[in-house]
């Protein structure tokens, strides 16, 4: 034999005798072995050749042990502790900057943007809204309206219960069926979002829907309604909506009483990027008096960072600042210091819309209508989403010579970031204003740096020079 064969042989040899006893011959209980005390590994378990009545036999087997696995190593979850701030905070009544503009002085009916503040709607407790569906002898409804409706009734009452912090609660009455009315929808053809004050057909239309209801509908307690019309309609092309110091809502009153508000959400929001709780949300915000931020019409620097700027912003989030002036962000939450006292100063921030104990906001009056505000925000069920995570720190200054409808908040984003879009919510293209951890802005005087940015942010606010 040559000797390429002969280490071929003791290969194959070698090979078979390493194949382990579980992989051979099936073993059986009671079947013939043939050497007593000899053992073999079969389906988990380990058989032994024993002479039982003169015989070699297989035992019955045992099964075999097995180790225990090594437990999995919990993994760290790195978190930052809350911790008062190094310099305590001034008196809160610093802070509660007073309006001073025209618009505050001469309106009869007040949506402020700063001090004193100012209730139209109530704004705590547990209050009653309406949902009634609206159809027409040209325009019945789906059988199931319930199905589009749902989702977005639960989600307006979560944003409310949300930002509140619990001290105002939303709870839904709606109607079983379509409430029809006497004319044709064409009759009631609405092209922009206007107050019905200013829209015929928003008049014809709010009498109408609310004469039908009240047939049917139990008005009891109800301090808003939001109308729905039949999928797919276009005859209200963007919105109409009234308010409390609207004459046409304050004197219409049903069997059960009168309501401070309505709205109806047209066309624009049955886009798959938009949705009727934001509309419903920012609306009745105004009926609570809260003012708009800037333009309805045109991009404005808020734009995105507060629903009451923009419904369909980036983060549909209710700012600190607005929240402190309805009442929701309660004075423990909020860190006031004058400029003029302020040291180098560590704070810890809980985001905004979280609902641990601590500081939320930082209000550092620069005059006596300015402000540099502070606060950590972080992305919730409300927010759309964005190519950079919006979970982080925003500065922001408020000028309290503006009011409704002017820029009286403006981001201080840093510099060189580009505009970006949403993927899911039809979002004005802006700069990112979020500041992550390491980096710093420097803005009246002020320098903002974020020490840690993890489940709160630290931060350090020292002043200049």
């Amino acid at each position: 034999m040559s000797m390429k064969k002969l280490i071929v042989g003791l290969s194959l040899l070698l090979s078979i005798s390493l194949v382990p006893a579980h992989s051979a011959t099936p073993v059986k209980a009671g079947s013939s072995c043939s050497k007593p005390g000899i053992t073999k590994v079969y389906k988990g378990k380990t058989f032994k050749c024993i002479k039982s009545k003169n015989k070699l036999v297989w035992s019955k087997g045992k099964l075999v042990k097995q180790a225990a696995p090594l437990p999995t190593p919990t993994p760290k979850i790195e978190s930052i502790t809350y911790s008062p701030p190094s310099q305590p905070s001034a008196n809160i009544q610093t802070c509660e900057i007073k309006e001073n503009n025209q618009n505050r002085r001469e309106m009869p009916i007040a949506l402020p943007a700063g001090f004193p503040r100012n209730t139209i709607a109530q704004k705590t407790g547990i209050v009653k809204w309406a949902l009634i569906p609206l159809d027409f002898s040209d325009l019945p409804g789906e059988a199931n309206f319930r199905s589009r409706i749902d989702e977005q009734m639960k989600l307006t009452s979560e944003w409310f219960e949300t930002v509140s912090e619990g001290k105002f609660k939303v709870e839904w009455v709606v109607a079983d069926d379509w409430v029809r009315l006497p004319n044709p929808s064409t009759n009631y053809r609405i092209a922009r979002s206007e107050n019905l004050d200013r829209e015929p057909n928003g008049l014809k239309l709010w009498n109408d829907a609310m004469t039908q209801s009240d047939k049917v509908f139990d008005f009891t307690g109800v301090q808003t309604v939001n109308f729905i019309l039949p999928k797919g309609q276009d005859f209200i092309t963007e919105t109409s909506q009234g308010f409390p110091w609207d004459d046409a809502v304050k004197n219409l009153v049903t069997n059960e009483g009168s309501v401070s508000s309505f709205s109806i959400p047209g066309k624009f929001m049955d886009s798959s990027k938009k949705g009727y709780w934001s509309y419903f949300v920012h609306e009745f915000g105004h009926a609570m008096a809260m003012p708009h931020i800037g333009s309805s019409r045109e991009p404005n620097p808020f734009l995105g960072l507060d629903i009451m700027s923009n419904q369909d912003g980036e983060s549909r989030e209710l700012s600190g600042w607005m929240r402190f002036v309805a009442g929701w962000l309660s004075d423990e939450r909020v860190y006031c210091q004058e400029l003029s006292t302020l040291k180098s100063t560590e704070i810890t921030l809980i985001p905004i819309s979280q609902s641990d104990n601590g500081i939320k906001m930082v209000v550092i009056p620069i005059s006596e209508t300015k402000a540099v505000i502070v606060e950590s925000r972080r992305e919730n069920k409300f927010s759309c989403q964005m190519p950079s995570k919006r979970n982080g720190v925003l500065v922001y200054t408020y000028d309290a010579t503006l009011s409704h409808g002017e820029n009286f908040l403006k981001p201080i984003t840093p510099e060189r970031r580009a505009n970006e879009s949403s993927s899911n919510c039809m979002v004005y293209p802006v700069p990112n204003p979020i500041l992550y951890k390491g980096e710093k802005i420097s803005v009246e005087g002020i320098t903002i740096e974020v020490i840690d940015s993890l489940n709160y942010d630290k931060i350090e606010i020292s002043k200049n020079g």
